[in-house]
């Protein structure tokens, strides 16, 4: 009887049919939430030129894409640096990928100017503007930044080309350096190239 319950018993194990399997189920994982981001060329290129005079010079503009199934919570800061750190957050918009008519968008178009025209320099500040735009319309906010007379040369810092990243830490995505011997180094967004400049306002994206 022994042999004949433990072959029974052996039978049973072999042809899965002891108890409940223990088979586990597939799990979906999906991947890292990616953000492209999508440098727009000439912001004044063709009938574009006549908002030149109104945006300025110190303007730019680029589109976030996101995967995913719902849009990425994201914010938008202005950080100041200086001396190659950041010191401070001068604004930031929250939820960039949000909208109150399209709540589901995955892209917006970013376009940042700042108005460093000689009447705000001496009075100690530039304006920033950032219009978020989609096909639902578009959502204007407007910053001021504290701002040393002393910065004499200033350049915009921004992609030349397209990015992709995976969210969890900052990323950098548009700018503009100071310096204040009249005398300006070409910069770009890269951790490194911040961290030599006197002064910079930067664009900054992050996880809410």
């Amino acid at each position: 009887m022994r042999n004949k319950a433990g072959m029974l018993i052996m039978l049973m194990l072999l042809t899965g049919c002891w108890g409940t399997t223990n088979e586990a189920e597939p799990v979906s994982k999906a991947g890292p939430a990616e953000i492209t981001l999508t440098p727009v060329g000439d912001l004044f290129e063709g009938d574009a030129a006549k908002f030149k005079l109104f945006l300025g010079v110190m303007s730019g503009a680029f589109k976030l894409s996101g995967e995913g199934e719902k849009p990425p919570n994201m914010k938008l800061d202005l950080d100041i640096w200086r001396g190659g750190k950041r010191v401070e957050t001068a604004g930031s918009i929250g939820d960039v990928f949000h909208s109150t008519q399209k709540p589901t968008r995955k892209e917006v178009e970013v376009i940042i100017a700042i108005d460093d025209s000689t009447v705000n320099i001496q009075n100690g500040q530039v304006v920033v503007k950032v219009c978020l735009v989609d096909d639902a319309g578009a959502s204007l906010s407007t910053f001021t930044v504290p701002w040393d007379p002393k910065l004499s040369a200033r350049g915009l810092i921004a992609h030349t080309e397209a990015q992709s990243f995976t969210l969890g830490k900052p990323v950098h995505v548009f700018g503009m350096h100071a310096a204040s011997l009249n005398e300006i180094r070409t910069a770009d967004l890269t951790q490194e190239s911040l961290g030599s400049t006197e002064w910079a306002l930067v664009a900054t994206l992050r996880e809410e």
